[in-house]
């Protein structure tokens, strides 16, 4: 059979245009096809990676669960090196997985509890319990989980945290944000999915709740939402705490689905101060922290839909004269907690529909790049569309980001929720994996060669939430990052933190922890593995 190809241009592709490619092709002529472009030429880069085998393939019951999957880098078995947690959908077990001889393989005895009619959204790690094991904090539709790691395997406990009826919890925060050593969460919450009736209703009184609770010491949870001033009606995608002015202590930012970013000081009581920044009426998705200028601040990235479809469909029921924007989000630290969005002059504002973003330095040059989950499992029409490449998006030495994907032969043209970057073969290169809703997840491992690392790994607790580890090489630059949970949509991120030095070899390193301690590492030398802690 012939096949007709239409390339429509971004901004120009319509609900209307995909509807009339699907009754078309239902006649059995031409079969179409639309391609979602970019116009992002590709950058020069020497990074290339290797697919490798996840066999883990996401069931998703698309008409009856919200489309979102949850995945978390765990050091389960406390060797140093992450394995990777994967969530399933309905009917379909989370599981394990470690790297060894080339290929991710599922790891024996660790089962975790769960319902048949049950989908996971999202997860996060943390050493709960101070016992050297680290446990995962799981969210689903049945609420929010704690598997404990007994070492042979988990324990599972529902929390049964007193969420709002209609909510479904889609990911977990971890901060401490009282400073006593017990780990506080932020549960993100959205619309039950039979209570979804439109994505695009900008209104206040629709959507789900998220809830601020505080640890009351024995790891039990009291809900402070409305002291806190955080509780409102909305639909939120994911949330982090992140220390946004260096004063050591956490700090709370929010993505709210059709809505706006809120950043929340802590002030050290309640209600926390809300702070000022650039957005406006969106879909921010996903949140990337790192400190792309090098400025010892930490900056903010964040996902949206993009323009693939016109403006007035994404608008919804926004006033005719409401500002809007469907363009990411990168808001550049002015050191002290005021923002600006850089995303156009970096070039990292137009990109496709996008979920969780993660900053990483993949070519370990010290410069902060950026990773973006793309493509809706839910977009009408979706079977005619050349879907995304997934971006992974290089900084150049101008501070202008540009797509290397292709050219590192790392693309990936599934529904993908979120990347995951961790040294799972334990290299000192950072590799990735994307989590791919109704899909197959998709892992590659770097093989860039260019390029001196070091390695700091603090312990996955709540003692080195929101530490900031500082690594100085002799020609002065300066390389910041913050020790932070839940990066990206519903996933999180290595505990081990991995810095470029370029060609330096060797480096200074400070760890400044929220309890007060702080640690230095005056001789450090490329290629090292460095443990610091919060301990006196």
């Amino acid at each position: 059979m012939r096949r007709t190809v239409f390339i429509i241009g971004v901004g120009c592709v319509s609900l209307i245009a995909i509807g009339a490619v699907v009754a078309v092709a239902a006649t059995g002529g031409a079969a179409f096809r639309l391609w979602q472009l970019e116009w992002k030429k590709q950058g020069e880069t020497d990074l290339r990676f290797a697919e490798v085998s996840l066999p883990f393939t996401h069931q998703a019951d698309l008409d009856n669960s919200l489309p979102f999957m949850a995945a978390a880098a765990i050091d389960v078995d406390g060797d140093g090196v992450d394995e990777i947690f994967m969530g399933g959908g309905k009917g379909q077990a989370d599981a394990i997985f470690g790297y060894d001889g080339g290929a991710f393989h599922p790891l024996g005895g660790y089962s975790f509890e769960k319902g048949d009619a049950d989908a996971t959204h999202g997860a996060v790690s943390i050493d709960v319990d101070n016992d050297g094991r680290v446990d995962l904090f799981v969210a689903r539709e049945s609420g929010v989980w704690l598997h404990m790691n007994i070492g042979a395997g988990f324990t599972s406990q529902n929390l049964n945290l007193p969420l709002a009826d209609n909510t479904t919890p889609l990911s977990i925060a971890l901060g401490d944000i009282n400073k006593d050593g017990a780990v506080d969460l932020y549960i993100s919450g959205y619309l039950k999915n039979e209570l979804v009736t439109e994505q695009n209703n900008f209104a206040k009184d629709y959507g789900g709740y998220s809830h601020l609770f505080i640890n009351r010491g024995d790891n039990s949870w009291r809900d402070v939402s409305e002291q806190a001033g955080v509780w409102r009606q909305h639909n939120t995608f994911t949330a982090m705490f992140v220390d946004i002015d260096n004063d050591m202590d956490s700090d709370l930012v929010i993505a709210q689905d059709t809505g706006v970013v809120e950043i929340y000081d802590n002030t050290g009581a309640f209600p926390m101060r809300r702070v000022d920044n650039p957005s406006i009426n969106s879909y921010p998705m996903g949140i990337a922290a790192g400190d792309y200028d090098n400025d010892g601040f930490v900056d903010f990235y964040f996902s949206n839909v993009g323009h693939t479809l016109p403006e007035k469909l994404l608008r919804g029921n926004l006033d005719e004269d409401a500002p809007f924007n469907a363009s990411y989000m990168l808001f550049q630290n002015q050191r002290g907690g005021e923002f600006v969005d850089a995303a156009r002059k970096t070039r990292t504002a137009r990109i496709g529909f996008g979920w969780g973003v993660v900053f990483a330095d993949m070519n370990l040059d010290g410069r902060e790049d950026l990773l973006a989950a793309q493509n809706y499992a839910r977009f009408p029409g979706k079977e005619f569309l050349h879907k995304y490449t997934c971006k992974i998006m290089l900084q150049y030495p101008d501070g202008k980001f540009r797509p290397v994907e292709k050219r590192a032969s790392a693309v990936n043209r599934n529904y993908a929720v979120a990347p995951i970057v961790s040294d799972f073969n334990d290299d000192g290169r950072p590799d990735l994996v994307w989590a791919n809703i109704a899909g197959t997840a998709k892992a590659f491992i770097s093989g860039v060669d260019t390029g001196n690392w070091l390695k700091v790994r603090l312990p996955d607790n709540t003692a080195s939430l929101g530490a900031i580890v500082t690594v100085t090489t002799p020609d002065g630059m300066v390389r910041t990052k913050q020790f932070t949970a839940s990066q990206g949509l519903g996933s999180d991120q290595s505990a081990e933190m991995i810095f470029g030095l370029g060609e330096a070899t060797e480096a200074t390193v400070e760890a400044r922890f929220q309890n007060g301690i702080v640690k230095l590492h005056d001789s450090a030398t490329a290629g090292e593995r460095i443990a610091m802690s919060a301990s006196r």
